[in-house]
């Protein structure tokens, strides 16, 4: 079975810038104010998710782990807090010791060989609902079920 890579040039290229310089800030990174406003939009756009950016590395990896007769996946969890960053705390979950964030469970491909990393071939991003959502989702959930649990006599 043969693998299907997608590769979008637009988001390829800034891909590259962003690979290269990981970790740095968006205005070292791009060439001018032109294309750094381009790369905000980029990422503001309402079709650009965490999924379809992160997509194209993932096939990437998984084309090259099948060059390898064994390989190793590692995964961690890392929990990404907000807590001081108040505009978008409703987008955000619990995470534990009073912190408000984002989960982050990546998978590592390394070669079972000699343990060089491979790259990443899973990432899922995701937030806990706060426990006040979660106590409402449970009554309205036990209310519909006690409606429906009632016999008529």
């Amino acid at each position: 079975m043969a693998t299907r890579i997608i590769v979008y040039p637009k988001l390829l290229s800034r891909y590259e810038k962003l690979s290269v310089k990981y970790g740095k800030p968006l205005s070292s990174v791009f060439e001018g104010a032109g294309e750094l406003k381009r790369a905000y939009e980029f990422f503001a756009h309402q079709k650009t998710s965490f999924n379809r950016v992160i997509e194209p590395y993932h096939q990437k990896t998984a084309l090259s782990l099948s060059e390898l007769p064994i390989a190793l996946a590692v995964g961690d969890t890392t929990y990404l807090d907000y807590k001081k960053i108040l505009q978008k705390r409703e987008e955000y979950g619990p995470i534990g010791n009073g912190g408000n964030g984002l989960i982050l469970h990546s998978t590592l491909a390394l070669d079972a060989n000699n343990g060089q990393p491979i790259g990443l071939l899973t990432e899922k991003l995701w937030h806990r609902e706060h426990e006040e959502s979660k106590s409402k989702t449970y009554e309205a959930e036990a209310e519909k079920t006690s409606r429906s649990k009632k016999t008529p006599y």
